[in-house]
């Protein structure tokens, strides 16, 4: 234990001397100095230079081996590619891979994928497999994070009740963690992207659906190992239409690209005009959305910003429920259209409980399609210097 705790230090400091890091552990220089001799023989850390002399013999400076050990995130879409990513022990993002998510979206066709995008990528980078120390692995929930249990995505019908980090640790032989893609997001955003500086803060996905992910005091939150809750399906229209989780005027209904979806399809349905050339209206897609945001088509734009009010209530409840430091917003949608944010953050400022919002800030996620792997990579790594 107290080994991993001076490997953590080592970790968030970069180079560090012996007397820096018993001052930080608290441990006596002796126990540093046999810990330090034991990780060196093991390959963990090795001397970098020296460090300031305070009178006598400059200090010797260590720091990670970063050839020494690997983690691994993986992130599984639906409709999109699987993307997969090798870390090392100090958290850098050395290689990506991406290939294409399979035709027949259930279980077995994914890990095989799987299976192939971990060989592809150790080959690509000629590291020994037994260095790979974990695999984090980010699929859209719900899941149980505690067991590994695929429970039934919405969007992956083929998966129920699929016991994936059991499949995974038979199949590989590595310790495997699994969690919805979401909550990866937001411990990337807090490892590596715009959340480093809070310990308080909410992510909040806005793609096809609304996703969500909340680290209070530094620690991702779970309950029973399901998250803390969807945020995408908290009510904001009472009188609103039926939602596929069973409630009614879900914030997803209404601020998604999906209902923008919907609303565009009804709009051109009414006769609205478009500069944009959308396809036959039951052929509208989100990427179609996206394309017409992109060309500044006035009628798509209004529908987002009607979308961004609704945003804007959402982001209401998040302040009031859990008076967070920060509030990351990332997704296609917002990444498109940035002002999307802008809308939001200025109708929830105006309704949310003004002394929440003292020290709030309301920003754009900065990893984008990566946060889900460098998430899942923090998972394993968290597991490892936190538990």
């Amino acid at each position: 234990m107290n080994s991993i705790k001076v490997l953590d230090f080592i970790r968030k400091k970069g180079r560090i001397t012996k007397a820096e890091l018993a001052e930080e552990t608290k441990l006596t220089f002796a126990a540093i100095s046999n810990i330090i001799n034991d990780l060196i023989k093991n390959g963990m850390i090795k001397e970098c230079g020296e460090g300031l002399s305070s009178g006598g013999r400059k200090p010797i400076l260590y720091e990670l081996n970063s050839e020494a050990l690997y983690v691994m995130g993986i992130d599984i879409t639906v409709d999109e590619k699987v993307r997969f990513g090798l870390f090392t022990f100090n958290t850098v993002l050395v290689s990506e891979l991406c290939l294409d998510s399979p035709i027949i979206k259930g279980p077995d066709e994914y890990i095989e994928i799987i299976k192939k995008g971990i060989r592809e990528l150790i080959e690509q980078e000629g590291i020994d497999y037994q260095k790979i120390v974990g695999i984090g692995v980010s699929i859209p929930g719900p899941i149980n994070s505690i067991t590994g249990e695929v429970i039934s995505p919405p969007n992956l019908p083929l998966w129920r009740q699929v016991p994936l980090k059991e499949i995974l640790e038979k199949e590989l032989q590595i310790p495997i963690k699994i969690e919805k893609d979401a909550n990866l997001s937001a411990l990337g955003e807090k490892w590596f992207g715009a959340g480093r500086e809070a310990e308080n803060l909410v992510y909040l996905f806005v793609g096809e659906g609304i996703g969500s992910g909340v680290i209070l005091n530094g620690t991702l939150i779970n309950n029973k190992g399901f998250g803390i809750g969807e945020i995408g399906h908290c009510t904001i229209d009472s009188f609103g239409p039926l939602c596929n989780c069973g409630n009614y005027g879900c914030l997803e209904l209404k601020a998604s690209g999906l209902a923008v979806v919907k609303k565009v399809k009804e709009g051109l349905q009414q006769g609205y005009k478009t500069s944009y050339h959308y396809p036959a209206i039951e052929q509208i897609s989100f990427s179609n959305i996206l394309e017409a945001i992109d060309s500044k088509d006035p009628f798509t734009i209004e529908v987002v910003e009607e979308a961004a009010n609704y945003l804007g209530i959402g982001l209401t409840n998040v302040i009031n429920y859990f008076n967070p430091d920060m509030i990351i917003i990332g997704g296609k949608l917002p990444e498109k259209y940035e002002k999307m944010i802008e809308l939001s953050a200025s109708i929830a400022r105006n309704r949310a409980i003004e002394v929440f919002q003292k020290d709030l800030s309301i920003i754009p996620g900065s990893l984008k399609e990566k946060s889900t792997i460098m998430g899942a990579a923090a998972l394993i790594l968290e597991d490892i210097f936190r538990n």
